[in-house]
C-alpha cells in the first residue's frame, strides 16, 4: 500500500514538556478542532497513553462517520501518535513530537502517513483536495497551540484557579472552557438541564439551583 506523508513544524516559545503536557490536558483536542470542521468528541478512554482511545462523530455534508482513534508510541514530554482504527482513511497515523530547541522553546511537529481509499484511484481524484485541507487544518492547529501555549506560559506565576462559566456553549464559552483547561485550570460549565458529567452544575434561578 502506498502511502502520502504530510508534515509541518512549528517553534513555541514554552519547553517540550510545557507544550506536551498542554496537549495532554482536558480540552486539548476540542481547541484544536477548527470551528468549519464538524467534529464532535463522542467518547474518550484514557488521556495520552498507549491504549487511550478517542471516538469521534465527523460531519461530511449529509453524511455522518465515526472516527476511532487509538495512541500508541507515547514517549511522556516528547511525542504521542494516534493510528486510525476506524474511520474515512484507508490507513492513517499521526505522529505528534515536540523537540528542544534552546533552553526555553521548542519545535512542534504534526507528522501524518495516510492514504486515500480506492488506492490510485482515490489519491487521483481526491489526493490534491485532502492536502489542501491537512494544511489548512494543521496552520490552524500550529497557530492555536502556539498562541495557547505562549499565553499561559506569560501567567506561570498565576495559580490554578476555579472558573465558573454561563454559556459554555455558546460561541465564546465553547472556546473559553477548553482555553481555560489547557492551562491547568479547573472549570465548571453551568446548565440549564441535567448535567452530563462532574464538570457541570445546574443553573435554574427559578428553583433555586
Amino acid at each position: 500500500m502506498k502511502t502520502l506523508r504530510f508534515q509541518r513544524r512549528t517553534r513555541i516559545e514554552a519547553s517540550a514538556e510545557a507544550v506536551f503536557a498542554w496537549h495532554a490536558r482536558p480540552g486539548a483536542l476540542e481547541r484544536l478542532v477548527p470551528p468549519w470542521e464538524r467534529v464532535a468528541v463522542e467518547e474518550r478512554a484514557g488521556g495520552i497513553e498507549d491504549g487511550a482511545r478517542v471516538v469521534l462523530r465527523v460531519d461530511a455534508g449529509p453524511i455522518r462517520l465515526r472516527w476511532v482513534a487509538v495512541h500508541d508510541e507515547v514517549v511522556p514530554g516528547r511525542q504521542f501518535c494516534d493510528r486510525q482504527d476506524r474511520g474515512p482513511f484507508r490507513y492513517w497515523r499521526h505522529c505528534h513530537r515536540f523537540e528542544p530547541d534552546g533552553s526555553a522553546a521548542c519545535q512542534l511537529e504534526d507528522d501524518v502517513e495516510y492514504a486515500l481509499p480506492l488506492g490510485p484511484l482515490g489519491t487521483m481524484v481526491a489526493g490534491g483536495r485532502v492536502r489542501q485541507k491537512l494544511a489548512r487544518m494543521f496552520a490552524f492547529r500550529h497557530a492555536v497551540s502556539k498562541a495557547d501555549v505562549e499565553a499561559h506560559a506569560a501567567r506561570k506565576g498565576l495559580a490554578p484557579m476555579h472558573v465558573v462559566v454561563t454559556g459554555s456553549r455558546g460561541l465564546v464559552g465553547s472556546a473559553l472552557a477548553p482555553f481555560l483547561t489547557t492551562g491547568g485550570h479547573r472549570v465548571t460549565r453551568l446548565v440549564r438541564r441535567t448535567t452530563a458529567g462532574p464538570d457541570e452544575a445546574v443553573l435554574d434561578p427559578l428553583r433555586g439551583l
